[in-house]
């Protein structure tokens, strides 16, 4: 890459709290006021968490959380999956993976009220402050964090949001994110417009479409099914990685990092270019 190019890495899901969830190596637990010890699995997430920073080809422009660093309070299963139903140490844990992350600027994109929100309190506010995030709002108004981003790195345009259409099944994943980008694409030529880029999160497995000059992908996540999530059958097992766009003008280098394999070793997906 030429030493003029930037770039943007997206994280989402983190949903640290979780007992099948990413966490650091020393996690505390205000509730039994000692350390707690990560399971198996969340020692191989860890891993692999550091083996994606070490496979990023350059240090973000900018960091995009695009929700959920934690998984909350966990209400519907009474906490019995989390190693730590206080959000605070939660989200104290989050900043640790986060902040291993290099970046010039870092944003916060909002995700899913179950586990973010309580009452009028957001926490992923108090995180993006806790690391100095960019403030932005989309539609006015103080704060950190909003819904929607439309952000602008090196002459791209990138739209990021949480929330998109759930699919179960691998064959129809394309479809409620290429219907959202067509929708946008007219949408944004009567306001002549244009995104180069439209970033989903919130389904926990990458996924990626182009339409005309637009590419629009979901993002892994960072949480592995729980046994709740068992009690319907088999459920789906998620991607696990980051989404790495790098802008060398005029292309625009789209590089998610999946990891894969009993070792956690990340490797690269297709590359897309612009």
């Amino acid at each position: 890459m030429a030493k003029s190019s930037k770039s943007i890495v997206v994280v989402s899901d983190v949903h640290d709290g979780g007992s099948t969830a990413v966490c650091s190596e020393h996690p505390y637990n205000s509730e039994m006021d000692s350390e707690y010890k990560p399971n198996k699995l969340q020692r191989v997430l860890n891993r692999a968490w550091y083996d994606c920073i070490d496979d990023l080809e350059q240090k973000p422009t900018l960091l995009v959380v695009n929700g959920e660093p934690c998984d909350g309070g966990n209400p519907k299963q009474n906490g019995q999956q989390s190693w730590s139903t206080n959000v605070y140490d939660q989200l104290n844990d989050a900043a640790i993976l986060l902040g291993a992350i290099p970046y010039d600027n870092l944003m916060f994109v909002r995700g899913s009220k179950y586990h973010v929100q309580v009452e009028g309190t957001n926490f992923e506010e108090i995180t993006a402050k806790q690391l100095n995030a960019d403030a932005y709002r989309a539609y006015g108004g103080s704060g950190k964090t909003d819904y929607q981003a439309n952000i602008e790195v090196h002459g791209k345009i990138f739209n990021v949001t949480h929330h998109v259409g759930y699919a179960r099944w691998w064959q129809y994943r394309p479809t409620s994110i290429a219907q959202e980008m067509v929708k946008m694409h007219f949408d944004h030529a009567k306001r002549k417009f244009h995104t180069d880029a439209m970033i989903r999160s919130h389904v926990h497995y990458y996924c990626q479409v182009k339409f005309l000059n637009t590419i629009a992908l979901t993002t892994p996540a960072w949480k592995l099914p729980d046994p709740f999530m068992y009690r319907n059958g088999l459920p789906m097992m998620p991607d696990v990685g980051l989404i790495e766009a790098i802008i060398d003008q005029p292309s625009l280098i789209e590089r998610p990092i999946i990891i894969k394999g009993k070792k956690g070793v990340p490797i690269m997906a297709r590359i897309f270019s612009i």
